[in-house]
């Protein structure tokens, strides 16, 4: 959610993943949702780098309840949508934060005139690339959807960018296999970490 928030809004670098050896090996639980973070800012840095913030909103249920924010980069070529989910609380106990189940959710996405003739929206994440449904009217795209946490979706005039996108995607993960060291997965791998730290000591 912290990474998300940042690239909405068109940060374009995320100081916290220059983590350190002794980070990673202390918070193992977090390399597999920081993998799946880097594949998916590699399936969009040209789109991130290229655009520009283009739209926030904070979205309430009733006149007080935190619901979703929204927001948009906006390039040449496409632009990506974010509602990023705010119906969450922290745990003291397990010293995270839990969010609620998917809900429906319904939200507008105002595009710039060169935009306009849209012709794909979808949805993607480091699994896949998805269908939504959608619609566009006076300027803006409207997403209807069932979910929480973090959405991602672009909108583009290029019906073939979902196909150019996934076959990125699967690139990523043939990199990634190719690395054949997987820390958050693997004992053995991350041994190899935890050994290398303490050679370091």
């Amino acid at each position: 959610m912290q990474a998300y928030h940042a690239v909405s809004t068109r940060i374009t670098s995320l100081y916290w993943f220059n983590l350190s050896l002794k980070t990673l090996v202390k918070w193992r639980d977090t390399l597999d949702e920081l993998g799946r973070i880097g594949r998916e800012l590699r399936m969009l840095d040209e789109f991130i780098l290229e655009g520009d913030a283009y739209q926030f909103e904070r979205l309430t249920r009733g006149r007080e309840k935190l619901d979703w924010d929204i927001a948009s980069v906006c390039g040449p070529h496409a632009a990506l949508l974010f509602a990023l989910d705010l119906d969450y609380v922290p745990d003291p106990q397990e010293k995270v934060f839990k969010f609620g189940s998917p809900r429906k959710a319904k939200w507008r996405f105002h595009l710039p005139s060169y935009l306009e003739n849209v012709k794909d929206v979808f949805r993607l994440d480091a699994d896949g690339v998805y269908d939504v449904k959608w619609s566009h009217k006076d300027g803006a795209v409207e997403i209807h959807e069932k979910t929480s946490r973090v959405a991602i979706y672009v909108a583009t005039p290029d019906p073939q960018l979902r196909a150019s996108i996934e076959n990125k995607r699967q690139g990523l993960i043939s990199a990634e296999k190719a690395l054949q060291c997987d820390p958050a997965r693997s004992d053995a791998d991350f041994q190899q970490l935890v050994q290398l730290l303490e050679s370091a000591k």
